[in-house]
């Protein structure tokens, strides 16, 4: 596991024209379902009317992968398959393409749907730009009052940050950290008999 993962930056756009049917993609970055959801929302108030709003996503932390894709009325396994494969191929990760299509009168069959699919979200990721962004994972550590300083201390040597710190009646620190140095980190606060808990 790298720890690293390519995103989109805003939103990256393509068009791909095949026997008189249009094809619209859209992709960009997302965190969770429902920013899914929502940018599926968008593309189809911004594109309306197409006969088909076809999409797929990849979500993960690092260790955990959630794939969803939708052929949304397209015969089975056209047109959500190939956008999530497309995701898969270019590195991506915390990603969702939209594709709404237009269908044009001329039937593509099943391959030519595929084909059309899978070349309209390529476009659309090479029209992308793109950054490495980073797998972050909070922590929660229960300690005591005496202990709170060395914890810090532990956490910002490996680059973590202190998101918050709870008293109920002693201290829980929330601590975010590269998902590469989770297990050190966890080692280091075992071996001064504090406990941890990763949190999803």
């Amino acid at each position: 596991m790298s720890g690293e993962y390519q995103a989109i930056i805003g939103i990256a756009t393509a068009k791909y024209v095949v026997k008189k049917s249009r094809f619209y993609a859209d992709a960009t970055a997302i965190q969770n379902r429902d920013e899914a959801k929502t940018f599926v929302s968008d593309v189809q108030g911004r594109i309306r009317q197409a006969t088909h709003y076809c999409f797929a996503y990849s979500l993960s932390n690092g260790d955990d992968k959630l794939e969803y894709s939708t052929d949304a009325g397209e015969p089975t396994n056209s047109a959500g398959p190939p956008i999530l494969a497309a995701i898969g191929s270019a590195g991506l990760s915390n990603t969702i393409i939209v594709i709404a299509r237009y269908y044009g009168g001329v039937k593509l069959g099943v391959g030519g749907l595929i084909r059309a699919y899978s070349t309209c979200a390529r476009l659309c990721i090479e029209n992308a730009t793109l950054v490495t962004r980073i797998y972050y994972q909070d922590l929660r550590v229960k300690t005591t009052y005496n202990r709170i300083g060395t914890v810090v201390n532990l956490c910002e040597r490996l680059g973590g940050q202190v998101i918050n710190i709870e008293y109920d009646p002693n201290p829980n620190i929330t601590i975010r950290i590269q998902q590469t140095e989770i297990a050190t980190l966890q080692e280091q606060i075992q071996n001064i008999g504090i406990t941890s808990t990763s949190l999803k």
